[in-house]
């Protein structure tokens, strides 16, 4: 990744909790102005990443960079470049939707002019004056996320935001988080939940027993090495591929090729006579990437 282009860089990350190693030697960049999915499976060390990103607790060893700027020494400029989300928001139930915002902007020093502005993105004007008590789960959702953009940060960083919510709930959800990359924020989601990462994501982060397993966009990690060949003769096709040296699998779609090198495998289909119909690279989907990757389900 090129100079300048990442929100965040973590370097040699180890933090241990008595015998537990929650983190060994952790090392990632998160892109600038991409929604980046951060996963791993129970246990990975994502809740103690994020810690110690947001300076709430401390490596033992490693270096985190924020924005440019160095953590724990840049956290009094950093805090107000980034918004954050925990899983359940921390509301005053007995205060308006519009009261809870001005009492957020107040504690983080921050003016409201934003008020109705964030109100109107996230859905909530009609509902703004009704006891933050009666929303729903999805609204308190969208209320801590216009709460987390009050100050037009540069960086989001959400932790299961999207969790116990109903299917229209999701999709609102989603379609605001969709909204912030398109204006150039940086947005980190941490979720279980991989279809939302693979609806939302650009750029992608796994993780495991406080490691790195992969990062990268998440079509490379969809592409998955392999190619679907569909032909008339698919017996020939496959068994022409298989003589050139390329590893085969065939089922009711086609031939299924593992590699990539599309040129190469047109040549030698035509080599034996054969015309492919169709030659493309066969996605993957993230959560049998995720479990090839981790060994694991969800932990």
């Amino acid at each position: 990744m090129p100079p300048n282009t990442a929100a965040i860089r973590v370097g040699g990350l180890h933090r241990t909790y008595g015998k537990t190693q929650a983190l060994q030697g952790l090392d990632f960049e998160v892109p600038v102005g991409q929604l980046t999915g951060f996963l791993g499976p129970n246990g990975a060390g994502k809740t103690t990443t994020f810690r110690a990103i947001l300076g709430l607790t401390r490596p033992d060893a490693g270096d985190i960079e924020v924005l440019g700027l160095g953590v724990p020494a840049g956290l009094p400029q950093i805090v107000k470049r980034v918004g954050v989300i925990v899983e359940e928001p921390g509301l005053i139930t007995t205060l308006s939707g519009r009261i809870n915002l001005a009492v957020a902007a107040d504690t983080l020093g921050f003016g409201h002019e934003r008020i109705q502005e964030m109100l109107d993105f996230v859905g909530l004007s009609e509902d703004a004056d009704r006891k933050a008590g009666d929303y729903s789960k999805g609204m308190r959702q969208r209320l801590a996320l216009a709460a987390a953009l009050l100050g037009d940060p540069d960086l989001l960083i959400l932790d299961e935001p999207l969790d116990g919510l109903d299917p229209a709930g999701q999709h609102a959800f989603r379609a605001r988080l969709r909204d912030l990359a398109t204006e150039g924020k940086t947005v980190v989601v941490s979720t279980h939940d991989l279809a939302d990462i693979e609806a939302l994501a650009d750029y992608v982060i796994v993780i495991d027993r406080g490691r790195l397993v992969t990062q990268g966009t998440l079509d490379s990690l969809l592409e998955g090495g392999k190619t679907r060949v569909r032909a008339h003769d698919i017996s020939g096709a496959r068994i022409a591929l298989e003589a050139a040296g390329f590893e085969t699998q065939q089922d009711e779609l086609g031939v299924l090729v593992f590699s990539m090198e599309g040129a190469a495998i047109v040549r030698a289909l035509a080599e034996a006579g054969i015309y492919p119909d169709e030659v493309r690279p066969e996605k993957s989907t993230l959560e049998s990437v995720f479990l090839g990757l981790t060994g694991l389900a969800v932990r």
